[in-house]
């Protein structure tokens, strides 16, 4: 397995290729993350044949900052417009990923790149599978007095992605989140899943809680996630 610098729709990107790739896999980090953290979370999976490819979100990494602060009033509007490039983005380089490779693609996220991947696939994007790490399809609740302004940002609360549960195509997802996160609690993600039941057929919408995990991918997330998408490689 070697590590190796690559662009792709005019972006930089981080690669683990193994020696012999049997499928892509694309892997978005979250807020405050970049494309370095979101790989070294995921250890086995190039091993495994995963051909990894990270980018940095808008203002984040080496894109240029800084990511969206707390602080601002605008905080909730700032990530979601992040969120909103950061998909775009990923479906350009995912699919000059597919032309360049000619590899099977799969999906990734933790946290805000879980709602990233939630918006791929109810744009319908159709990756092989997908995870889900500490995340939903839907957005964070605004907190008192902050108001949205940008309409694409407004759309994702009138309509959020896990709402449009026809529009994934029953693409097999993994939710993997743990009992004591407190930045996107667990109600959050259960919502999700209950939301795209309906959609699904039997055996391709999965949930793993970890007991006393807070907002972390971790090791046992980890594994099972790999093991999800070998299920559907």
């Amino acid at each position: 397995m070697r590590t190796e610098r690559l662009e792709l729709a005019g972006l930089p990107l981080l690669a683990r290729v193994p020696k012999e790739p049997k499928a892509l896999l694309l892997a978005l980090h979250g807020l405050q993350g970049s494309k370095e953290h979101i790989l070294s979370l995921l250890p086995g999976y190039a091993e495994a044949g995963f051909l990894l490819l990270a980018l940095d979100a808008p203002r984040h990494g080496e894109r240029g900052g800084p990511p969206p602060s707390s602080k601002s009033p605008r905080y909730v509007e700032e990530v979601y417009q992040v969120a909103l490039r950061f998909a775009e983005e990923a479906q350009e380089v995912a699919r000059e990923a597919q032309a360049r490779f000619g590899l099977p693609l799969f999906l990734a996220g933790g946290s805000l790149g879980a709602f990233v991947v939630h918006l791929l696939l109810s744009r319908g994007l159709r990756p092989q599978a997908a995870l889900a790490f500490i995340g939903s399809g839907f957005p964070m609740k605004l907190p008192q007095g902050q108001e949205v302004e940008d309409p694409g940002v407004r759309a994702l609360y009138e309509e959020p992605p896990a709402l449009k549960g026809e529009a994934y195509g029953g693409v097999p997802l993994l939710h993997l989140h743990g009992t004591k996160d407190l930045i996107v609690p667990l109600t959050r993600m259960e919502k999700t899943v209950e939301a795209l039941r309906p959609h699904y057929p039997e055996g391709r919408l999965a949930r793993l809680v970890e007991e006393g995990a807070g907002h972390v991918i971790t090791p046992l997330m980890a594994r099972m996630g790999l093991a999800f998408l070998q299920a559907w490689l």
